[in-house]
């Protein structure tokens, strides 16, 4: 029911390429609902955990709702260079080079108990970048959820052999 409401763009952002729209699933009332409800639903039975991690960017708005209705502190992994103070990074490759996440170093605590949000799941570089930053840290990512997963990418697989529980609202296969 979900899928609905997620627009795909072909040959964007490059040919061979397609785009599925977070935008367009926010802009509508029912799938943003519906996405939230999934995500609240499957992650309700790890509560209480101590912080929710919203991957940039479009992370933020999923993981900003299931904090607020659990009321669990949200945590920003930000691209490199967005973030001030004491920080901990990971750089990890994509199809076209690196890319680095960083978390503040005093957002999470030894032994915290966390969630990893983000908006799709696809071969899953960012969500293991954020994943190796928790065990830095010494903490525990208990599970990672998302609006959409390209299954057929691999990165949602990936995770769950890691022993880390995965859910997405909507699968994507080739």
């Amino acid at each position: 029911m979900i899928k609905e409401y997620i627009k795909s763009y072909k040959d964007f952002p490059v040919q061979g390429v397609d785009f599925k729209c977070t935008a367009s699933l926010c802009a509508s009332e029912k799938g943003f609902a519906r996405t939230n409800n999934f995500i609240y639903q499957s992650l309700l039975k790890y509560m209480p955990v101590d912080k929710i991690i919203g991957l940039d960017a479009r992370g933020f708005i999923f993981a900003s709702v299931l904090c607020h209705r659990t009321r669990t502190p949200l945590i920003l992994a930000r691209k490199q260079g967005k973030l001030p103070g004491s920080l901990v990074s990971k750089t990890f490759e994509l199809e076209y080079g690196t890319a680095t996440m960083e978390l503040q170093s005093d957002s999470i605590n030894r032994d915290d108990r966390v969630i990893i949000i983000d908006d799709l799941m696809a071969t899953g570089g960012t969500a293991q970048a954020v994943i190796d930053m928790v065990y830095d840290l010494h903490a525990t990512p208990v599970a990672v959820a998302c609006a959409m997963d390209l299954s057929f990418l691999g990165g949602s697989k990936k995770i769950q052999q890691q022993g880390i529980d995965f859910y997405g609202a909507v699968e994507y296969q080739a």
